[in-house]
């Protein structure tokens, strides 16, 4: 193999990068391609230009890409200070750089796809809010008129919402309890859930908690108590509008069986209703303490009664479905393009290539309406 490894200049970005994604550390890598950690460090640093090709060839088949991988430059990194992680201040570095660099490589398939479908374009509004309550209310009612959602019903569905608006929704990325969510403004703007989450509600909650982050707080550094606060506060506040809420909530003593019709028609979880309540003053804060007390002693804290239905999220896996039927281009070329070995690309997208033809698909839609033309 070692004619097929280009003699050009080697970027150890790109070879930092696939390690993060395996979740491996220098060391470890080292030992799988015997080499030390030093070396490793220096190609990764760069100041390495030239790494032996039988070590580039190692290190391509141990983490899964072909060799020439490493000789592009690498156009768009997801770094730290354009991602918001929900439950940030308690989840590893080593675990945040390995997401990281997953939407790394996932943003590089969306880019190629960029290329050959038309994506909705950024629409994100952008209001400073500080943690003023009174300007976080503000904001989210401002981006419900801005993407005219009204100001008395319901998102039937936040993420749909988020897509039209141009900011992808990727459900199989994160697979920690540790995170919650996460998102990323940027030359391309995602938001990504845990999959292992069960409740659907809460799903709809970190949506709107990251699209907080991506309206409020864009090159911001997340993840204090002040930005998760004002992004819970947010979400809150653009799922569950105050005077639509208000009224509909209504006052006197706390009722479950109320609280969760509200749930049924608002799409948001009994404790989102009671927190929501609390904020806005129309149960007090003893009320609201046995209400927690109350759903924790029920179990409702690892999963709710009434959940509505998942809503998956579409762009990335229409756009996906779409290659082989309206563009020539195959989930296989796409592969190959981007210097994946099939198995690397299953594990970045979810997806695996398949062997026979795919189906056809006519438009990636929204109601009707034609959002990327394949």
């Amino acid at each position: 193999m070692g004619s097929l490894v280009p003699y050009q200049v080697f970027w150890g970005e790109r070879l930092q990068l696939a390690r993060e994604f395996r979740g491996l550390t220098q060391q470890e890598l080292g030992k799988k391609v015997a080499a030390s950690a030093a070396l490793i460090s220096l190609c990764e640093s760069g100041k390495k230009r030239s790494p032996a090709p039988d070590l580039v060839e190692a290190c391509a088949l141990v983490l899964g890409f072909a060799p020439e991988f490493f000789f592009v430059r690498l156009e768009d990194i997801f770094r730290e200070e354009e991602c918001s992680f929900r439950h940030r201040r308690s989840t590893p570095e080593r675990m945040k750089s390995q997401i990281r660099a997953h939407a790394t490589l996932i943003g590089m398939v969306i880019d190629r796809l960029r290329s050959l479908f038309r994506f909705p374009a950024i629409d994100l509004p952008h209001v400073a809010a500080g943690d003023d309550s009174e300007a976080i209310e503000k904001a989210a009612e401002h981006c419900r008129t801005h993407w005219k959602l009204g100001l008395d019903s319901p998102i039937m569905q936040v993420g749909r919402v988020m897509e039209h608006a141009g900011v992808l929704i990727v459900p199989h990325l994160v697979q920690s309890p540790k995170v919650d969510a996460f998102s990323r403004y940027g030359r391309t703007s995602v938001i990504f859930l845990n999959q292992i989450v069960t409740s659907a509600s809460r799903w709809h909650f970190d949506i709107a908690h990251e699209c907080g982050h991506l309206v409020m707080h864009p090159g911001i550094p997340t993840g204090t108590v002040e930005t998760e606060k004002a992004a819970d506060r947010f979400a809150s506040a653009f799922l569950l509008p105050r005077r639509a809420f208000a009224r509909e909530f209504g006052r006197g003593p706390l009722s479950w069986k109320r609280v969760f019709e509200l749930k049924r028609r608002w799409f948001t979880s009994g404790a989102a209703i009671i927190r929501r309540a609390y904020d806005l003053g129309l149960i007090s804060a003893v009320e609201y303490r046995h209400g927690c007390q109350y759903m924790s002693a029920k179990g409702w804290t690892r999963g709710e009664p009434h959940e509505p239905a998942f809503q998956k999220p579409e762009l990335l896996a229409m756009a996906l479905d779409g290659l082989g039927s309206k563009v020539s281009l195959k989930l296989d070329q796409i592969a190959k393009d981007l210097m994946f070995t099939p198995e690397t690309f299953r594990d970045v997208t979810g997806i695996s290539i398949p062997s026979v033809e795919q189906k056809s698909a006519e438009l990636i839609q929204f109601r009707g309406r034609a959002i990327a033309q394949l």
